[in-house]
């Protein structure tokens, strides 16, 4: 059958209509998409709410961050811990201020059976459970040793430990009970979780960058975990060497094993050390030295004992990738965890970035009743009663008379006199110098109570209460050399390759 002249013009029209219909589909397509995102990103469901306003993100970081925040799929870019055990300590005073942070955050992508949380009590918090470090204990020492008697406060307890413990005024006797907690702790751990490459121990208050830490222990180390090993941020008591316990230390599964299974008593052994020494930390180190003949191998600053806004940036911390900090609030832990999730690259975080992101946006000449830290270099009013003010490590730190130049002198009289300082440090004939500014020691100052103390790195830092009288010395002023500390990261140009720490005995 031959269709009629009509029905073929309504069939050619009908191709041609549909064509332009797709045409017009795929050439629009892009802008409908972008539009589509650009609304949708900034608007969250009310059931599974996936997507929001990232709270971090400013003009001053938006190359470096997402604009908006998916948390639909938090795991996507977390490491494989296979071989990893992480153990983490905390007192039942703080249990439930910290631990469920971490959960959230920095533990959620933890598969269960390879981390371990401690306490000085038995408690549940959800599905988790956290163990007694000291329940096995000898009785009679908890009976005689003074230190104990908070824990027995604490099991007596027949409410929340809100209501039973006044942290404020037990803070230290929670301090002094902790130390008898790490090589128990140490012990039950092995049982439990016997046959891991590498343990890790560290505080509720300890930040853990995964990512860095697997890549540097299974890739980029070099360490064998069959071998003796403990590795850590260097402190010292009484000339002893030990890793500082809340920046984190890592022990091998190869010393763990042999520490445990070769020496049955370790607890009853140091219970009853720890009456005579500061730390379970430097317990650790005693017995790591007394029964397997090692030493903490430094891995500063990787492992570190400081967060964002205290951490001093410049030479040391910058191109170094960062593993671990230390005291950081439950606030802190949330704000760096969603740091890591909105971040625009996936390559190893390194000290540089935390800086770039969330202390650059907010750096500014000036902060009054502010401390930035300034402490390498002090200058205090020579008169006695100054000086008799000034606190010891202020007049440790200032410098002779004889080695000062005229800006210096002056230097304690006002904020304004200890800014020139930073300000002057470098000559006008020098500026251009790249050597120069890579030299700098002055980049930030801070001044109270005529006491002048500059630093050779740059510090955020944390606010002081402002003064209560109209006294003018009594007020706390920071600034920073913004324009040194600008030509300092100009001159170091690109951390190409991230400077990793090889760590040393």
């Amino acid at each position: 059958m031959i269709a009629s002249p009509s029905s073929r013009r309504l069939r050619i029209f009908g191709a041609v209509t549909v064509v332009t219909l797709i045409a017009t589909y795929i050439h629009l397509r892009p802008q409908w998409q972008f539009e589509y995102r650009e609304y949708y990103d900034g608007v969250t469901s009310y059931f599974s709410r996936p997507v929001y306003d990232n709270t971090l993100y400013n003009q001053d970081n938006e190359n470096l961050i997402q604009k908006h925040y998916n948390t639909s799929n938090p795991c996507a870019r977390f490491p494989n811990t296979d071989g990893i055990l992480f153990v983490m300590k905390t007192g039942a005073t703080e249990a439930f201020d910290r631990i469920p942070t971490q959960l959230i955050t920095t533990m959620s992508c933890l598969p269960d059976s390879n981390f371990l949380l401690f306490s000085d009590m038995e408690q549940q918090m959800g599905p988790y459970h956290i163990y007694d470090a000291l329940s096995e204990v000898d009785e009679v020492d908890k009976d005689r040793i003074g230190d104990f008697d908070l824990y027995r406060s604490q099991q007596e307890c027949a409410v929340s430990q809100k209501e039973c413990i006044d942290t404020t005024t037990e803070k230290q006797h929670a301090w002094h009970l902790d130390k008898y907690k790490f090589l128990p702790m140490i012990e039950q751990t092995w049982r439990m979780r016997p046959g891991r490459d590498w343990y890790i121990f560290a505080e509720a208050d300890t930040y853990v960058f995964w990512a860095n830490m697997v890549h540097w222990l299974k890739k980029q180390s070099g360490l064998n975990p069959r071998e003796k090993i403990y590795l850590g941020s260097r402190s010292f008591v009484a000339g002893r060497s030990f890793a500082h316990g809340g920046s984190g230390y890592i022990l091998s599964g190869g010393v763990l094993k042999h520490l445990v299974e070769q020496h049955t008593n370790l607890t009853r052994q140091y219970t009853q050390k720890a009456t005579e020494e500061c730390c379970g930390d430097l317990l650790v180190a005693l017995a790591l030295d007394e029964h397997e003949g090692i030493k903490i191998r430094q891995t500063w600053p990787m492992i570190n004992g400081e967060k964002p806004t205290t951490l001093p940036y410049g030479q040391n911390h910058w191109c170094e990738p960062i593993l671990t900090m230390h005291h950081m609030n439950s606030e802190e832990i949330s704000t760096v965890w969603q740091f890591e999730q909105t971040r625009k690259t996936d390559r190893v975080l390194m000290i540089k970035d935390l800086y770039d992101s969330l202390i650059a946006p907010k750096m500014r000449k000036t902060r009054e009743n502010w401390d930035n830290g300034s402490d390498d270099v002090c200058y205090i009013n020579p008169d006695p009663g100054a000086q008799e003010r000034a606190d010891g490590q202020a007049r440790d730190r200032q410098r002779k008379e004889d080695e000062m130049s005229e800006i210096e002198k002056t230097a304690w009289k006002s904020p304004e006199n200890c800014a020139k300082v930073c300000e002057t440090e470098i000559s006008a004939e020098d500026s251009d110098n790249k050597e120069k500014k890579l030299q700098r020691n002055c980049f930030q100052y801070r001044w109270h109570d005529e006491v002048c103390c500059t630093s050779k790195s740059f510090k955020f830092g944390e606010p002081k209460p402002k003064p209560a009288g109209l006294d003018l010395k009594a007020k706390w002023t920071s600034g920073w050399y913004m324009e040194g500390i600008k030509d300092w990261i100009d001159a170091m140009g690109e951390c190409t390759k991230p400077a990793w720490k090889i760590p040393e005995l």
